[in-house]
């Protein structure tokens, strides 16, 4: 197993090389000797996990390495960290092999490609090295930011150029006077002037010249324009807008924005040493990868093509015009990195022609655009095709060459989209054989092959040019006229492995087409409107207050909205099996988004997809698929069928989630209708092109700057110094400090920042300088990041005062209970038994009531933070008689974990106040800086087999008071949400704020989110 040093790009300093080496001759010989000892001791630990003692023998060279400030940077990288896992840390990833020697560690749970993605050499072009090699690369040599003056002008014109104003509104800012503006600004606020400020001089003067100095900066790939000739006549000439897919790709590959997010060794991975349980997660991971290197000459290295292409509408409103993208991705880039909409992983590569065929015939006209559809895709595809079948070698973001094969991993498309991919028509499976009337059928059919669809064409002895007659002979295939498919000469390339199922279209839009029509059907349009608009409303998440059955423009979001609550709002008024038919779907569609599905998980999908199958006739005994005028009695609907692809198409490519379509409708509109508002409404495409081909010149621009200017933002030298105090992260593993540019590069590549309460705690461990207010604010409770108002809301208040405000009876006796508990059982965890006995009044103090957020992190990813969720402990007020309060999960036995060990060691409580007591002096209270929280229990009940969610039952008094006590809030570890039961029809007089207040049993609702469901059906899995 080779370790090796690498030259890392993205933080070179401006000396050669020939002067850091003298520096560094003597540390190198030391290292090369570390290196070798640590390569002996590896080769003879037997099935002993050596990643740790790797780390503490080597590493601590890198970090004296790191500390000469006038040499080149060096990076200590190798294998080892794929001994543990597969999902890299910051330190592993894209040159963790350099010469393809592999190996297998005994007890590993991970098989890696032996011989793959090796390193040709380390003197490749890198995006610095381009950038050094412009044409205008000598004047930069004193000015880093020519053609401006200095980073302020820059900053100017970069703002001004990627805004929304006009030419002629540039124009007026520019002949503005600097002095008026400051002048107005500062009569707004009531200062006064006292001298006069000077004017800001730029050196463009006008948009124009503003436009031209951009037009100097460095280029990424170019644009081309190309008539297609056609043989049937359209209205205008087919123009085609392309660039070099290669060039796109190398753009991409070399982008030092991923340059720790890239894999390249294909790798089998499994849930435990004994390799019996198989995972598929990313790309790399899938049974395709694989196959593909077996049929690879040894060394080389698979960059997946990713490509998605839709129509989408251009013009708001009015009109109708269309533009049809093809976007270009990696599949080597991390699936965290990809599905994160503000990381650029996608680049617009063509504009494809929707032409307006003149031919009589619509069938006719359908085939014609079909058939440019896919000519197009050959003309543009072409140098890609080749790299495929020849290789190519590129270098990767530090420099390191490769010989490149570039296969198609995935095509993202709608429905439509994919039959026309795959060159069957409508009503036709483009994954299987399988035709309309099979589409109900309760098992998968053959797969549709590259070779049988290559084979029915060539059985069709009519001549293409004879369109009548060649669509008429594709009949008997269900073929839609396609003759020459752009994949027929592409290496590797099967629509039975590109096209895989897609969340947004096949799963979620399904859902809103089908299962809550028949929804509506069964429970009748305003019942189901009052159960949802009644439910309380949950802070960041949609309140449909007033019902869905006239929504308008409905989208992804919406449809991932309603399906939240589905399952528990027809529960009760709708028949036992339909109920079972529709979480069983429901189920289909959660457990397909797992981030890395195994194949227990891929088990029980093909499980719920019979259960439906089981259970469907009642859909249609009940009349619930309807058509426009009357009941529709047969199962001809093609999503349905595509979703007993879905694990089939994982275990090929990885998890399905990773090639959803809303990373590329995202792409739409920055990269199609976001330049539309910048052109003049004619000839869309051209000006399209311009305004991205100056988009991009201004982002490498600002990309190659910040990795050469000098770092002097205090703000990210105090986070790197906070960050090397961090010794530890939560795993307790040791973690590397971020440099400076990789955290520029980091804020340049997001467009919204998630608040950290993680981070914000382990900062306040090692402020220094820092108001912190004590007791803290922000702390950790378990796993999960609690954060409070800096200030209370309510600060001194009478314990009857407050419990007459937030009608909580016996708050004195149960905060008087938690005290006596306290005395006896200092640090143990209370538990929330809800035994309602008589309790002693001890003590009459005042309070600090705050509010609440609360953080976690997800389950599949603990790198990855969650959006903070806001809580509700609010006493009565205007709209709320009786208060709002949320529901949490608490932890009532220290031996059990959330999320690992599910609801055991855990309970549902209603959260009605968050308080801190504070005693009178001289009183010794063990909790007097710690926060309380008054909260009411829920009995967990068994799994309803109804609607496979737990059951809750609020804990009464014999006497029929609620049951309430006093918990420390550091047991708190999630929000969950509870849905009442309505039973066969709601009760008229309830409201979205009295709905939970008035019922006493609910549904514990796993749907609400991902990660209650995921954590729910781990744990039931042991």
């Amino acid at each position: 197993m080779p370790f090796f040093l690498r030259r890392s790009e993205c933080m070179r300093p401006t000396l050669s090389f020939c002067q850091a080496a003298a520096d560094i001759d003597e540390d190198l010989m030391m290292f090369q000797k570390a290196v070798s000892q640590s390569v002996i001791a590896i080769e003879n630990v037997k099935g002993v996990d050596v990643r740790v003692w790797i780390q503490d023998s080597v590493m601590i060279r890198l970090g004296e390495l790191k500390r000469h400030q006038n040499c080149m940077a060096w990076e200590l990288e190798g294998t080892w960290a794929n001994v543990n896992t597969y999902m890299p840390k910051a330190w592993d990833g894209m040159d963790a092999n350099l010469d393809g020697d592999l190996f297998d560690m005994p007890g590993s749970n991970e098989e890696w490609y032996e011989g793959a993605a090796k390193c040709y050499s380390q003197d490749g072009i890198t995006f610095l090295d381009l950038f050094d090699a412009d044409d205008y690369a000598e004047y930069r040599k004193e000015n880093l930011f020519y053609p401006f003056a200095l980073r302020e002008e820059w900053e100017v014109a970069d703002f001004l150029l990627r805004s929304a104003l006009s030419m002629a509104a540039i124009d007026n800012f520019l002949q503005l006077s600097m002095a008026c503006i400051f002048i107005l600004l500062l009569s707004y606020f009531d200062n006064d002037i006292t001298s006069q400020i000077k004017q800001l001089d730029l050196s463009f003067k006008n948009a124009k010249d503003l436009r031209s100095r951009a037009e100097m900066l460095p280029k990424g790939p170019s644009w081309k324009c190309q008539i297609i000739p056609s043989l049937h006549g359209t209205k205008s000439p087919i123009r085609l807008f392309w660039r070099d897919p290669v060039d796109c790709l190398e753009s991409l590959f070399s982008n030092p924005l991923f340059h720790d997010q890239l894999d390249f060794i294909p790798c089998r991975v499994y849930k435990t040493a004994a390799r019996l349980l198989r995972v598929y997660s990313e790309w790399l991971t899938g049974d395709a990868a694989w196959s593909i290197q077996d049929q690879l000459p040894q060394g080389a290295t698979i960059l997946g093509t990713v490509l998605s292409s839709d129509k989408t509408n251009i013009t708001t409103m009015t009109g109708t015009r269309v533009a049809h993208p093809l976007l270009l991705g990696l599949a080597n880039i991390r699936m965290r990195t990809c599905t994160k909409l503000s990381s650029k992983v996608f680049m617009l590569m063509a504009l494809l022609p929707i032409p307006q065929y003149l031919h009589p015939n619509q069938q006719m006209r359908g085939m014609l655009e079909d058939r440019l559809i896919h000519e197009c895709l050959s003309i543009i595809l072409q140098p890609l095709m080749k790299a495929a079948e020849l290789g190519i070698m590129m270098s990767d973001p530090v420099g390191n060459v490769r010989h490149c094969f570039t296969p198609l991993a995935a095509y993202i498309v709608d429905t439509p989209e994919a039959c026309m991919l795959a060159c069957v028509r409508g009503k036709t499976s483009p994954f299987t054989m399988a035709l309309y009337l099979q589409f109900g059928d309760n098992f998968r059919h053959p797969t549709r092959t590259r070779a049988i669809t290559l084979e029915q064409l060539a059985s069709i002895d009519i001549d293409p040019h004879d369109l009548e007659g060649f669509f008429a002979a594709c009949a008997e295939f269900r073929l839609n006229g396609v003759f020459a498919p752009f994949w027929k000469g592409w290496r590797f390339s099967d629509p039975a492995i590109f096209l895989t199922p897609e969340a947004l279209h096949h799963w979620h839009k399904q859902f809103y087409d089908h299962d809550l029509q028949w929804c509506l059907a069964v429970l009748g349009v305003p019942e189901f409107d009052f159960r949802i608009l009644i439910l309380q409303p949950i802070i960041g998440f949609r309140h449909f207050s007033n019902g869905i059955s006239k929504l308008k423009q409905v989208t992804g979001r919406v449809h991932r909205d309603i399906q939240r609550y589905i399952i528990g709002l027809i529960a009760g008024a709708a028949p036992r099996r339909f109920v079972i038919a529709i979480w069983a779907l429901m189920d289909v569609r959660y457990l397909a988004q797992s981030p890395a599905p195994d194949d227990d998980l891929l088990a029980s999908i093909d499980r719920s997809l019979a259960i439906f199958h089981d259970n469907k006739d009642v859909i249609l005994t009940l009349g619930a698929r309807m058509g426009a005028k009357r009941a529709i009695d047969n199962w001809h609907i093609p999503k349905l069928k595509l979703m007993q692809s879905i694990t089939a198409s994982a275990r090929q490519v990885g998890s399905l989630i990773q090639w959803s379509a809303d990373a590329t409708e995202h792409v739409h509109i920055t990269e199609v209708k976001d330049p539309v508002r910048h052109t003049n409404n004619n000839d869309y495409n051209p000006q399209i092109c311009r305004y991205l081909d100056r988009e991009e010149k201004l982002r490498w621009f600002a990309i190659a700057t910040t990795l050469k200017s000098p770092l002097t933002d205090p703000d990210l030298e105090e986070r790197r110094e906070d960050d090397e105090d961090e010794e530890e992260d939560e795993n307790g593993e040791i973690s590397e400090p971020m440099d400076l540019r990789s955290a520029l590069l980091q804020e340049l590549n997001q467009t919204r920042t998630t608040s950290n309460y993680f981070r914000k705690i382990r900062l306040s461990a090692t402020a220094r300088h820092h108001k912190t207010f004590h007791p803290p604010r922000t702390f950790l409770a378990g796993s999960t990041a609690v954060h409070l108002n800096s200030y209370p809301t309510r600060i001194g208040v009478m314990i009857d005062e407050v419990a007459d405000q937030f009608n909580i009876p016996d708050l004195r006796h149960a905060l008087s209970d938690f005290l006596r508990h306290d005395a006896r059982n200092r640090n143990g965890v209370v538990g929330v038994v809800g035994v309602g006995v008589p309790r002693r009044s001890l003590i009459d103090l005042p309070l600090n009531i705050p509010f609440e957020r609360i953080q976690q992190t997800c389950l599949h990813d603990s790198g990855v933070v969650l959006p903070a969720q806001t809580m509700h402990a609010s006493p009565a007020r205007p709209g709320w008689p009786k208060g709002r309060q949320d529901v949490a999960i608490l932890n009532v036995d220290s031996a059990y974990d959330w999320p690992k060990s599910g609801l055991t060691g855990h309970a549902v409580c209603e959260l009605h106040i968050i308080m801190r007591p504070i005693p009178r002096r001289g009183l010794p209270i063990a909790w007097r800086d710690q926060y309380l929280c008054y909260v009411r229990s829920f009995k967990v009940g068994v799994v309803d087999p109804v609607t496979k969610m737990h059951t809750l039952t609020r804990v009464k008094h014999p006497n029929g008071t609620l049951v309430g006590d006093i918990v420390p809030l550091t047991q708190l570890r999630a929000f969950i949400n509870i849905i009442p039961k309505l039973g066969a029809a709601a009760d008229p007089w309830l409201t979205k704020s009295t709905s939970a207040h008035y019922h006493s049993f609910f549904y514990l609702n796993k749907y609400f989110d991902k990660q209650i469901y995921d954590t729910l059906y781990y744990a039931s899995q042991g």
